[in-house]
């Protein structure tokens, strides 16, 4: 079967406290799964904050309700498939990444928090940090069965690749099957590097806010509906389409000075502000990414499709989203649409001419982009 999957949603407010800082007092667990299913169209999500001590008591209050399912070591809400996952921190020489942690039942998560204070500081919060080093949490890992995935992997900010330059330079023991690309970059480019020949790419949202869960997600095939069966998948590379942002659109894909507030790529062996002069840049994703180790073969990875971000567009507010969203019932329905001629074609009686001529400009790629740079999210113009 096909499911679509965002794998990587925060929770924000959790038993009367917050667990993201910053984030809302919408952001609940109930609130997450109740948006997933009617507004995103989402089958399968991973909550990444279940390590969080007042996470894992509030699931368990609403398994102990009724509210949500616990069946065969799997936990459910109505149709949808919850991952058990969190997100952590680990150091690699003095350099801070993320990783998540899957989990392949509710048992295994509830068996790893019983240790989880020995391993881990601020479990209050979300992404608990690692008190040890790389090779004490490869032996943990190995011994709990974690399934671990660099996070954002390309971003500037606690991403993977701003500690390392290759996953074998850092994991020597565990075996890294899967990476999130993160908002800045897609398949596309990656696609020639040595680290993703083999690996199974993620497109997950990153969600700290309702509105943006889905912004980016995953078409898998899995061979039944659990959480076992979907990392299976990963692990077996059987992701069918990704969906994501344009990666020009990110926060942080071209580098960025923070003394000038210019957006530029950076010119080899020479990391400065062409502008300015100064060393006080943010690496953009593409710089970073050119500086990786490539490969002598292109993969064949699956085919990455643009989500279409509608705060990021020029002239499409919420209205015209909650118009669409009435025609398609959930956005992952509106996003197979614009890549489907037959119902592509039906769009311009629901939405009218205007925003059907954006749509169709959208879908062909006749607009410009602002480029998102230094922190700061890009932007779609149709002038």
């Amino acid at each position: 079967m096909r499911v679509y999957a965002d794998l990587h949603v925060h929770i924000g407010f959790s038993n009367g406290r917050y667990i993201k800082i910053p984030s809302s007092k919408e952001l609940t667990i109930e609130n997450i799964l109740k948006v997933s299913r009617e507004e995103k169209g989402l089958d399968v999500i991973g909550i990444v904050d279940l390590l969080c001590d007042d996470v894992i008591s509030e699931v368990q209050s609403l398994i102990d309700c009724g509210r949500i399912l616990l069946k065969d070591n799997n936990l459910y809400y109505e149709n949808i498939l919850i991952i058990p996952a969190a997100e952590i921190e680990l150091r690699y020489n003095s350099n801070d990444f993320h990783c998540l942690i899957f989990f392949e039942s509710i048992d295994k998560l509830i068996n790893f928090k019983k240790q989880s204070k020995r391993y881990f500081n601020q479990l209050k919060f979300s992404c608990p940090v690692f008190k040890g080093n790389i090779e004490d949490f490869e032996k943990i890992a190995k011994d709990f069965e974690l399934f671990v995935v660099p996070a954002h992997a390309f971003t500037p900010y606690k991403g993977f690749y701003s500690a390392a330059f290759a996953i074998e330079e850092v994991f020597r023991i565990l075996e890294i099957h899967t990476i999130e690309l993160g908002l800045s970059a897609d398949s596309y480019l990656v696609k020639d590097l040595f680290d993703t020949q083999s690996r199974t790419l993620l497109s997950n949202s990153d969600a700290h806010s309702l509105k943006n869960i889905a912004r980016e997600f995953n078409e898998i095939e899995i061979p039944n509906f659990s959480a076992e069966g979907l990392l299976k998948s990963l692990k077996e590379n059987r992701v069918v389409a990704n969906y994501g942002i344009n990666p020009r659109l990110g926060k942080y894909h071209k580098s960025y000075c923070k003394n000038c507030n210019f957006s530029f790529n950076i010119k080899e062996n020479q990391p400065t502000c062409p502008f300015c002069g100064k060393d006080n840049i943010v690496l953009g994703v593409e710089d970073r990414i050119s500086m990786l180790k490539k490969s002598e073969m292109d993969s064949q990875k699956p085919p990455y499709f643009y989500t279409f971000p509608f705060e990021l567009v020029e002239e499409f507010g919420d209205k015209t989203r909650k118009k669409i969203i009435e025609v398609f019932k959930t956005e992952v329905n509106f996003v197979k649409a614009l890549y489907d001629d037959q119902s592509y074609e039906k769009l311009k009686y629901f939405v009218g001419d205007s925003i059907f001529e954006k749509l169709k400009r959208y879908i062909k790629g006749h607009y410009s982009i602002k480029f998102g740079a230094g922190g700061y999210f890009g932007k779609i113009r149709f002038k």
